[in-house]
């Protein structure tokens, strides 16, 4: 079998309007556009079992969930938002059910996914942050090490970060 184009980001955002406007001749390309997608992601942090198992959850969370998705954003940070979600519950269930668990680290023949991942996953970060108002996105430019703490109080400071978050929240699709 012939290797299949990956989808562009622009098919993508198409793809999840129309599901989330309740096409489901939808579904299919965007399941198999986002599945790997979701695999690479959850295989840099867990086990090969338990990636794919939490792949396939945030898949299935992020079609029950296609009808909060708002059409004319970009997709790709929404779904990663979902993914990294349930990762990192998946990891909280681990270390709650059996103490800490240390985590997976890919092989090296999974460094060019890795490597593909992180920059889908800068990109759907920096889509995002491009979105905010001028001091949320100051806020968390700070907190990722790319921009000097502005002249405010430390208080001041730690307000606009936490308004920053909650509009990452909203941009991403609310209660992910």
């Amino acid at each position: 079998m012939p290797p299949t184009r990956e989808a562009s980001e622009a098919e993508l955002d198409d793809l999840m309007a129309r599901l989330s406007d309740g096409e489901r001749e939808a579904f299919t390309p965007l399941f198999r556009a986002l599945h790997p997608r979701a695999r690479r992601v959850a295989a840099r942090r867990l086990e090969s079992a338990r990636a794919d198992e939490v792949a396939q959850v945030a898949m299935i969370k992020l079609f029950t969930r296609a009808a909060s998705f708002t059409p004319g954003r970009p997709a790709l940070p929404w779904f990663y938002a979902v993914v990294a979600n349930e990762v990192r519950a998946e990891l909280r269930r681990t270390r709650h059910d059996a103490g800490a668990v240390p985590e997976h680290h890919p092989s090296p023949e999974a460094a060019a996914d890795d490597a593909l991942a992180e920059r889908e996953l800068h990109r759907a970060l920096q889509q995002s942050v491009d979105a905010l108002d001028p001091t949320s996105a100051e806020a968390i430019a700070v907190l990722l090490g790319e921009a000097a703490p502005p002249p405010v109080a430390p208080a001041t400071h730690r307000k606009r970060l936490s308004r920053a978050y909650a509009r990452l929240r909203a941009l991403l699709g609310g209660d992910l």
